[in-house]
Formats: C-alpha cells, structure tokens, sequence
C-alpha cells in the first residue's frame, strides 16, 4: 500500500511548488531560455558546464540560467523560472522536478553525472518503488554508445526512443590538448613530488547508502605496505569518492610517495598525470579507457557488493582490467597491468564510442536542434 500511495506522497511533499508552476505555465515559453538545475552541487560542474561553456563559446542564441545548491533562490523564483524555460537540465537525483507536469514543447534532460552501465542504478535496481515518479517525466537523456539505450532507458522508466546516444560532454576535455598540459602542470605544481614518477591512482567508490553514511572500509588498503611493495620509481595518489567521510591514514614513512588528493574535484584531471587506475565498482572506468590507462579491479568484498547492488554485466568478464581480491597482490597486479590489451579496444568500442572530442557538438545538434 506505501508502495502505491508514493506518488502520492511525493506530490503531497512538493505541493507548493506544483502549485506555483501550474500558475507559472500561464506565461509564455521562451523558447530560447535553458535552465540547469543542480540541488547536488554548489558550483557547476560536469556535463552542465561542458555544455554551457559550449554553448557560449559558440555564441549560440540562447539564454543560459544557473541554479546550484548555494545559488537556489526562493520557491516561487524556481517556479517562474522552471516554468518559462524552454529547456531544463539536471544531471542528478532532483526530487522536485519529478512532481511537475512539464507543458507542451518543454523539455527536461537528464545528462546524468555517470558514464557507462556498471552498478544497477534508479529502476534497475530490485528495490527500486517501480510506482514512484522518480526520473520518469524526462523526455531525452544522453548515453556514450548505443549499446547503453536500453540499459538508461530501464533505469529511468523511459522509452528507449527518449535516450540519445550522442556521447558524455563533460569527456570532451579529455581531448583538450591546452587544457590537458595546463591540468598537468598544475597538478605537478600542487605535487612536486610526483614528477618522475610512475603513479598509481587509488579511486574506490564508496560503501553505504549515500552521502549521509558513506565510508570506506580501513582494512581494505594498507597505504604503507603498498606502496613498499612498489619500486622506488613508483608514487600512489589517493582520491576518495566525495561520501566517504574517514580519509586515508597515510602514515609519515611514505609521504613523500603517498598522496592524498580526495580534495581534487574532478578525477578525470588525475587521470591525465595516471599510469595506473585502481579502483571498485566505480564508473571512472570509462573516462579511464578513453584516455588509454592501464586498470586493476580491487574488490575484496566483491560477492557482498554484487548481492547488495548487483552490475549489468558480469563483473569479472566485462572489463578489461584485472579483477584483485586480495590486498597482498594488488602491487604485482599494478605492476604488470596493461594498457594496450585488446580487451581495452573492445570495452571503449562497446561503452565510450561516442566520446570522442565531439559530443558537445552532437548535443547541441540533437538536444537544441
């Protein structure tokens, strides 16, 4: 009963704002008139930045507002707002723009902050309220290769004739090669220690339900004892998924080859200065491939996370990195993982083929017509 009284209750929850809306849709649609919405970052980011610095770079004829989780002005100011633009961008969870009734000719697209299909997400998930509103009103969203449809389609509860495979925007920096040798830098400015090195990016995502109790588990990685077992040639960057709340215990024996960078705000910057990804079950798989990194998969708890989450493919064989279960042998697994393998061809051919340098264009070709 709880189930089918849901969104209900969502709507019950929103009902102001439903309110102001429905009142706002008696002005008119300005059909040149984009909204981003983010209730889940302060300051614009991802996708949402990529294509709106696209879009003011080539002077296209629209007009671009921002609202961000520090930003966000009074209810009856996002309702105007929402309800005069002819377009409206989010690219996370936004429970309140699930409760709308959107009018006709508007558009709400999802550019979802993750890339690829790994963890089940949204209505894919075997717990998931299927009665729920969640993600259903979006009439397009955006996918890296036509392979991923299908897959986006059922976890939002769209038609897969709503999911546009036209690439990621945010990966087009990827392809920068002014912003790349700038990020090096920088990066090597903020470490002068890692120049010369060969580095190893340590990236788990985290345990827990969200934000509230995310964490990592401690013994899962001795931060000294590996980067012992590495050359003296080799440095290891830590960058933990922003809900894990302990940070890394780096002891003072190998700081000066063992660095924190949890603090950096887009991985994919790391990934320029990386030789090595080590991570979970996180999506940084897919930035990682186009940019051509060697990968090992370290998941010690692998059959508790498949039971609890479960993936779209098969763990061990979708991939192309190495699957380690055993912290005793992640530093070899490092040390002879590689980049060039042909099963790192085949996974960028199935997951990323639209990231190509060219997917901001396509989203303005097939979004914005």
């Amino acid at each position: 009963l709880m189930s089918l009284a849901y969104p209900a209750l969502q709507r019950m929850r929103y009902a102001k704002f439903i309110s102001l809306f429905n009142g706002f849709k008696k002005l008119p649609l300005n059909d040149k008139k984009i909204l981003m919405f983010t209730t889940s970052r302060g300051k614009l980011g991802g996708n949402l930045l990529a294509i709106k610095n696209y879009i003011e770079k080539n002077s296209l004829p629209f007009e671009i507002t921002v609202f961000t989780s520090i930003n966000m002005p009074d209810l009856k100011t996002v309702a105007k707002e929402m309800a005069q633009s002819r377009f409206i961008f989010v690219d996370d969870y936004e429970p309140m723009v699930y409760t709308i009734t959107l009018r006709d000719k508007q558009e709400l697209v999802q550019v979802w902050h993750a890339m690829g299909a790994f963890k089940k997400f949204g209505y894919s998930r075997s717990t998931a309220n299927k009665a729920s509103l969640t993600h259903k009103n979006y009439t397009k969203a955006i996918v890296s290769s036509k392979e991923l449809t299908g897959i986006y389609a059922e976890a939002f509860g769209i038609d897969e004739s709503r999911v546009y495979p036209i690439g990621v925007p945010r990966t087009d920096a990827l392809f920068d090669e002014k912003y790349k040798a700038e990020t090096i830098a920088r990066l090597y400015d903020k470490q002068p220690l890692l120049k010369g090195k060969k580095i190893c990016l340590f990236a788990p995502t985290f345990r827990g339900n969200n934000v509230n109790d995310g964490y990592y588990p401690e013994d899962f990685f001795d931060a000294e004892k590996f980067a012992n077992s590495l050359p003296d040639d080799w440095a290891v960057i830590i960058k933990y998924h922003p809900f894990i709340k302990n940070t890394p215990d780096i002891p003072d024996s190998v700081k000066n080859r063992v660095f924190d960078f949890t603090d950096e705000r887009d991985i994919n910057d790391i990934l320029f200065i990386t030789d090595v990804l080590v991570t979970d079950y996180s999506s940084v798989i897919f930035e990682n491939a186009i940019i051509g990194n060697a990968l090992v998969l370290y998941a010690p708890d692998l059959e508790d996370y498949t039971g609890d989450r479960g993936f779209y493919f098969d763990y061990s064989t979708y991939s192309y990195g190495t699957v380690v279960k055993d912290k005793n042998s992640l530093a070899d697994a490092v040390l002879t993982a590689k980049c060039d393998c042909g099963e790192a061809e085949e996974f960028k051919k199935r997951f990323v083929s639209l990231c190509d340098g060219n997917s901001c264009k396509r989203f303005a070709e097939e979004i914005l017509k």
